[in-house]
């Protein structure tokens, strides 16, 4: 029931074909450049680093049995990200917490951008650039790279 209620939430105001486009070009991205994968602790700290930086709250990370089609679940009312797996790549934990850092909560123009900015501040420069391309060449909006955020 849980699942059912924060998969409404995710995809508030936004068109499922929006949220597909997202989803189908970070399937494509991380095929082609892999972010690094990491344990449920290892995530922990790592996502406690972000927040900090970010200047809000830690986020809990937990593992949570969920539906094969996701990998991972932002629950803002609990301030928490659940993971499907025991270990998941960084863009999945930055897609989640742009999740929780953003206004809308679901996969439009602010999330895209968020999860842009996060690739670039805590995975590499060369990530973000080619998540934006990637984003822009499938024709989501996005706001304009800026390789300094």
């Amino acid at each position: 029931m849980v699942l059912e209620h924060n998969d409404r939430l995710v995809r508030v105001g936004v068109t499922s074909s929006e949220a597909s486009g997202t989803y189908a070009v970070e399937d494509a991205f991380e095929l082609e450049m892999p972010t690094r994968v990491l344990g449920l602790d290892e995530a922990g700290e790592w996502l406690m680093m972000i927040a900090d930086n970010e200047g809000v709250d830690h986020p809990v990370v937990s593992r949570m049995a969920m539906s094969r089609s996701l990998q991972g679940l932002a629950f803002v009312d609990e301030w928490c990200i659940s993971v499907r797996k025991k270990k998941m790549s960084q863009l999945l934990l930055v897609h989640e917490m742009a999740h929780l850092v953003t206004a809308n909560g679901g996969h439009g123009r602010e999330f895209r951008t968020q999860v842009v900015t996060f690739v670039r501040r805590y995975v590499s420069l060369a990530h973000a650039v080619r998540l934006h391309e990637m984003y822009v060449a499938a024709g989501l909006s996005v706001e304009p790279f800026a390789a300094t955020k």
